[in-house]
């Protein structure tokens, strides 16, 4: 994979996929990468969440990435590793298994 973002969103928990989401609601092209391993995944419920109230962790998950997708988001399982500047305008991020994305920024960074 090599391709180009507007946006790598690092992280799928809840601020990672309200991130990916309002971009990709703004008509950006987004790629958000999450290891898969969240923090809250022993915990029965969610609590004081916005229309989530009593949620499992990984249901709200599910929910947000389908959300994120429904919008043209896409949603990888992976570790970013590094996030290297490109000369001129970018960055280049790179996971754990070799993979690699490009995010442009216009008029350089």
């Amino acid at each position: 994979m090599d391709e180009k973002y507007d946006v790598v969103v690092i992280g799928g928990g809840p601020a990672g996929l309200s991130a990916a989401l309002t971009l990709a609601r703004a008509r950006r092209s987004v790629l958000m990468v999450d290891a898969g391993a969240p923090r809250n995944s022993p915990a029965g419920h969610v609590h004081n969440y916005l229309a989530r109230e009593g949620v499992a962790p990984a249901d709200l998950l599910a929910a947000g990435r389908a959300e994120v997708t429904g919008y043209g988001g896409k949603v990888m399982t992976g570790n970013v590793t590094s996030a290297q500047r490109l000369d001129g305008a970018g960055f280049r991020v790179l996971l754990e298994d070799g993979q690699a994305s490009n995010v442009w920024t216009p008029g350089g960074c």
